[in-house]
């Protein structure tokens, strides 16, 4: 079976153990229901029953706090997913869109609330209700800082209040990990920001390239849409300032070691120092989480050295549920010693793990011990179940799952939700120091190559299954992906996995893997076009073309050339120099393929077209028409014997506004009637509709500017008509305003309102602040609408 249907298999069955313990529950249960069934046994009824027995069975677990119950349910479900998936291949792309639906509903990972163990912190957690209660009551908004010894639980804490007032607060989480990445850097505001805005669902065509403008539009949107803001592992003033909400609606919730200076001069908030816990409630913690049968007063001098922190009480449970005889004698012993204990729980310096975790580590078994170890040499990011897979690809599904579930149960790995597994990083931190002492450099590189090629295979399938563009690729990988193919490395998954990708891409040049690296960056081109993601779109380009020039690969260093000026070219930030930093990297592309040079590859043909357009692009922002359309003659004539009428169709369109520009009407009809032509002449689909309402609509605004009032209404009419196959609600509501304009225009003030109302729907459906931009319109024409 392939790792990606067995990875599917598991998600399917993660996904069952995080609606069992949501409201979600009823949603889920009919569609795996439906799966389940296989859509035509007649036999939902019975599969409910068997999830509903499933849903009873967790709940029980989570209840007593047994998890042994909870994994051998997770187990049996996800051998079942795998024979079903099996058996009947066809329903992959059904699973793959529930499970979709199931982690799009969940809860993100920080504020889903599967703590099977918790001991209630009340002191604490009164304070967060009462501060949240005086908040509430004066209409402002909450902002609390969490702040405490590393391992003393303000992460658990703040899921717990979370969880506590899901019923009031708002539905969904922003959330942000501000600590620095494993090469010290620190947290990138920029690339925080822009997943902001695409977990928001602002069109890109909104989101602005400049880091405050970035800040403000998060700002607005949320004074709208408010959402629990929850920003970890805060050290400076600087981290926080651009990622404040300032909605009297939305809550805010930091944490850190001690509050940084001066954080009271940007916003009202309540400090709250999340103590260490009493003797009594760590032992009720270490009783519950180890499931001992032992005497609590044989426990009690155990306890008594922990120092109160929910981290050490936990890993130390996590060992003594290990039926290996002589453990709780063992760490007694080395508890009571004053030297042993500081080797033990040194958990104050963030630096260090307590080295009793070398006594868990030695208990653990083979599969789960070499698991530990790999997930220490590599990056600490959340990881998901293909992940896991891959870094055991030499074990059974099963094998795997089971080495997962003991480091879960040992307290070395946490469940963050739906498919999504973390490491503390106390805990990462020392079985990376586990991994330096017991790993050759062999298997150190062997598992970074794993780590590497399985999201490298990852980004390769999800660009296939995005865009039927031109790929240079001298491995023939994706011509074992046919355009367009069906994948679970869709859209959305890849952006759970973003942070793997990207560590990915640095681990491939750390480790000499070059030309992974720059094939990372190509898999990754469409997925961060979509989403606007600039900071990591450069941030990795940028390593993907030194990979590329420590090569002997011209062409993908002149494809790495291209796709970061087009990055630069894309986001065009002024302040950051994107103008001129995108002309140097498309010229550097052009001069990789020069036009003089024998027997030119498709390739070269290609890249060389590709950087003259870009460059079009490029002079068409600069307002320079003439110059822009001098780049586009020179890109058509690059692809001479070259077939790519998609490519042809494009240029057509982009020569259109240096046209309008040039008040050459006629040769704008002209090119835009040949890019319609050249669409409709690729087929259907959802690309090719908008693409050609989009030449309707450019065809509109060119005879609006030559005030053909009446054709372009026609235009538009056309326009409005094809674009609703492209379901792009945006680019149907630009339509549907500018017809309203051209009404306006033309005197009919009662159709123009129409339309203006029509196109602020579609904007806010569209979450686009160009509903404001509607609002405006129909106020000044006398028809004004509530701003709610």
């Amino acid at each position: 079976m392939e790792a990606e249907m067995m990875a599917l298999a598991a998600m399917c069955a993660s996904s069952l153990m995080g609606l069992a313990l949501q409201d979600l529950w009823g949603w889920g249960k009919k569609r795996f229901a439906t799966l389940l069934d296989r859509g035509g046994r007649g036999q939902e009824a019975v599969v409910e029953d068997e999830l509903e027995n499933l849903r009873q069975v967790l709940l029980e677990a989570r209840g007593t706090g047994n998890e042994e119950a909870a994994h051998a349910a997770f187990t049996a479900w996800a051998l079942r997913f795998e024979g079903l998936l099996a058996q009947h291949p066809e329903i992959a792309d059904r699973a793959r869109a529930i499970v979709g639906e199931t982690i799009e509903r969940s809860p993100a990972p920080v504020a889903f609330a599967n703590i099977v163990h918790y001991v209630n912190n009340s002191a604490v957690l009164r304070e967060m209700n009462d501060h949240w209660t005086r908040c509430t009551a004066e209409r402002r908004m909450t902002a609390m800082f969490l702040c405490g010894l590393p391992g003393v639980g303000k992460r658990t804490t703040l899921r717990q209040w979370l969880q506590s007032r899901q019923d009031a607060l708002p539905d969904e989480v922003l959330h942000a990990d501000l600590s620095p990445d494993d090469r010290g850097r620190p947290a990138d505001l920029a690339a925080i920001l822009e997943r902001w805005l695409d977990e928001l669902g602002v069109p890109r065509q909104d989101r602005p390239a400049d880091l405050d403008l970035k800040a403000a539009e998060v700002r607005r949107i949320l004074r709208r849409r408010p959402r629990s803001v929850v920003l970890e592992n805060v050290t400076r003033l600087g981290q926080v300032r651009a990622l404040l909400p300032d909605s009297p609606r939305c809550v805010l919730l930091m944490t850190g070691q001690q509050v940084p200076p001066a954080l009271e001069s940007l916003l009202d908030f309540d400090p709250v120092d999340v103590a260490p816990l009493p003797d009594d409630h760590a032992l009720e913690l270490l009783l519950k989480v180890s499931r001992s049968t032992e005497s609590p007063e044989r426990l009690r001098p155990i306890v008594r050295q922990l120092g109160g922190l929910p981290l050490a009480v936990r890993l130390v449970a996590g060992q003594l549920k290990t039926p290996v005889p002589g453990v709780l004698e063992d760490i007694t012993a080395r508890l009571a010693d004053r030297v042993s204990r500081q080797e033990l729980l040194t958990v104050d310096d963030a630096q260090s793990l307590p080295g009793a975790l070398d006594t868990g580590y030695a208990h653990l078994a083979a599969d789960a011990a070499l698991l530990y170890r790999r997930l220490g040499i590599l990056p600490r990011l959340d990881l998901q179940m293909d992940a896991v897979l891959a870094l055991l690809p030499d074990r059974e599904p099963a094998a795997a799952r089971r080495a997962l579930h003991t480091l879960i149960a040992a307290r070395l790995v946490e469940f963050e939700g739906v498919d999504t597994y973390r490491m503390h990083p106390l805990v990462h931190d020392h079985a990376a120091g586990v991994a330096e002492r017991g790993m050759t450099r062999a298997e150190r590189a062997e598992t970074e190559g794993r780590f590497v090629h399985h999201y490298l295979r990852a980004a390769e399938s999800g660009e296939a299954a995005l865009s039927s563009r031109w790929r240079h690729d001298p491995m023939n990988v994706y011509s074992a992906h046919p355009s367009q193919s069906r994948s679970v490395y869709t859209e959305r998954e890849l952006g759970r996995r973003r942070a793997g990708l990207l560590a990915a891409v640095h681990l491939a040049h750390d480790t000499g893997l070059h030309s992974e690296a720059w094939r990372l960056c190509q898999g990754l081109w469409t997925f961060y076009l979509r989403t606007a993601g600039h900071a990591e779109w450069i941030e990795s380009h940028e390593i993907g073309l030194a990979s590329a020039e420590r090569t002997d690969d011209a062409l993908a260093t002149a494809r790495m050339h291209y796709q970061l000026g087009f990055a630069h070219l894309d986001r065009w930030n002024v302040e950051e120099d994107d103008p001129r930093r995108a002309r140097e990297h498309l010229e550097a592309a052009l001069g990789l393929v020069r036009l003089e040079a024998p027997d030119r590859s498709e390739g070269e043909k290609r890249t060389r077209s590709s950087a003259l357009e870009a460059l079009g692009l490029l002079e068409l922002k600069l307002k320079r028409p003439q110059q822009a359309l001098t780049r586009l003659d020179e890109a058509i004539a690059a692809l001479e014997g070259v077939d790519h009428p998609r490519g042809l169709a494009l240029l057509a369109y982009h020569r259109a506004p240096a046209y309008t520009a040039l008040r050459r009407h006629d040769d704008a009809e002209h090119t835009l009637r040949e890019a319609r032509e050249r669409f409709a002449a690729l087929g259907e689909g959802k690309d090719i509709a908008l693409n050609i309402g989009k030449s309707w609509l450019r065809c509109a605004e060119d005879r609006r500017v030559r005030g053909r009032l009446g054709s372009a209404l026609e235009a538009l009419d056309a326009a409005i008509e094809e674009l609703p196959k492209a379901e792009s609600a945006y680019t149907l509501a630009t339509a549907h305003l500018l017809r309203g304009d051209i009404h306006r225009d033309t005197g009919d003030r009662g159709r123009a309102a129409s339309e203006w109302e029509t196109a602020r729907e579609l904007f806010t459906t569209a979450h686009s602040v160009r509903a404001d931009e509607a609002r405006e319109r129909l106020a000044e024409s006398g028809e004004g609408v509530d701003l709610e």
